[in-house]
């Protein structure tokens, strides 16, 4: 008996070795990778908003040859509620707030490589070029939801506070971030990412009375399993500077935790 169950473990631990990846009896950890602007050349001091676009390729070749498959908030989604299968090594990439850079850089990168990635949209800045950096219009957000490379979900209308708003403009931030994205891309949206990864228990409901099923924080700690659940999704910040061993080592002390 002893010596069945040693081999047992053995067997496990070489399973674990040769996937790469933490395996729980609830089923697999999915890291979620948050990313904001692309750019040629940054302030070092900026650099967790930033990175180059070499620098993005190297992380997601890197995590292509480590043996990560980029999945959609839906498949996780479909996991969680319904106990649809993942890949054996399943990721998320994601970018907060629209900016063009992301259309002209991440989405031809990913496109190449045959990855997919979410984009977080604050809808009322779609577009917009006053601001510190340029937002993607509406035509190039069908350009990419149309592609499948890209999902565009919500990350409010205009990127306030959630926790210091008073309920009616709470509710508006949500509902018409909802509208916008389910009127111009012809989608039922899913996901929205809080602003400033800030979240309360009002807000929580707010946003899942608004149509939103998946909320994600930012925490920059921790990845996320199946009794979680769905409304703190946890996210871990890629800053610029980071090669893409660094981003690999990220993700494994994480999923040690």
């Amino acid at each position: 008996m002893k010596r069945r169950c040693m081999m047992l473990l053995v067997c496990f631990a070489m399973f674990t070795m040769l996937t790469g990846q933490m395996v729980y009896a609830e089923g697999p950890a999915v890291p979620i990778l948050l990313y904001h602007n692309i750019a040629e050349s940054y302030d070092p001091a900026m650099r967790v908003l930033h990175c180059t676009p070499a620098e993005f390729e190297e992380h997601m070749t890197a995590l292509q040859t480590d043996g990560y498959t980029t999945i959609t908030f839906q498949q996780y989604y479909d996991y969680v509620t319904n106990g649809a299968p993942l890949p054996p090594k399943p990721i998320i990439v994601c970018f907060d707030d629209g900016y063009t850079s992301n259309y002209t850089y991440a989405f031809p990168i990913l496109k190449r490589l045959g990855m997919q990635a979410t984009i977080f949209a604050i809808t009322g800045r779609m577009g917009a070029t006053d601001t510190d950096y340029p937002h993607f219009t509406w035509e190039q957000a069908r350009e990419m939801e149309e592609s499948g490379v890209i999902d565009i979900e919500s990350h409010t209308n205009l990127h306030l506070n959630l926790e210091e708003l008073d309920v009616s403009t709470a509710v508006y931030e949500l509902r018409i971030s909802y509208y916008m994205l389910a009127q111009e891309l012809g989608k039922t949206p899913l996901v929205l990412a809080y602003p400033y990864g800030l979240r309360s228990a009002e807000t929580a409901q707010l946003a899942t009375e608004a149509g939103f099923a998946v909320q994600c924080l930012v925490g920059d700690s921790g990845v996320n399993r199946k009794e979680d659940g769905l409304t703190a999704l946890r996210r871990l910040s890629v800053s610029g500077g980071m090669r893409g061993q660094d981003v690999l080592d990220m993700i494994a002390d994480n999923m040690a935790q």
